[in-house]
């Protein structure tokens, strides 16, 4: 007797899983937003600050064509985030990017060293895999 229930049970759910009356699901075709990357991955960084200017170079892979940058100091944002394009690649790789600001005289005598905050976005928007790189600026 508690077969028979296991068996109807078994055919009840699969009945109700089944019952769409024809109506087929078609999978989303994805966004296109290329200022939003799934991952963002920063190798060889390399800082050169002369003066008042600073220049990163380094490689990043990103599934998207562009990742963000801003500068702080001392917890706070003293330039706003800047997009940085680059060029379409084979997924998966690695491409060279550089970035070159000028500090003003108030940034190179603070006590607290700035940092460039280097990510990527997600989605909605949000900073993903932050990069936190200090920035010598003492003579």
């Amino acid at each position: 007797m508690k077969r028979w229930y296991a068996v109807i049970a078994v055919l009840v759910l699969l009945a109700g899983c089944g019952n769409r009356d024809g109506e087929v699901i078609e999978p989303s075709a994805p966004e296109e937003n290329n200022e939003t990357t799934g991952t963002v991955m920063f190798q060889e960084i390399d800082i050169t600050a002369d003066g008042e200017q600073f220049h990163i170079v380094g490689q990043v892979r990103t599934e998207g064509n562009a990742f963000f940058y801003r500068i702080e100091q001392d917890g706070e944002t003293i330039q706003e985030e800047t997009t940085v394009d680059l060029e379409e690649a084979d997924a998966g790789s690695f491409q060279s990017f550089q970035i070159m600001e000028t500090f003003s005289e108030d940034t190179l005598s603070h006590e607290e060293p700035p940092f460039v905050v280097m990510y990527g976005k997600d989605e909605d928007d949000n900073e993903i895999n932050a990069n936190y790189v200090p920035i010598d600026t003492e003579e």
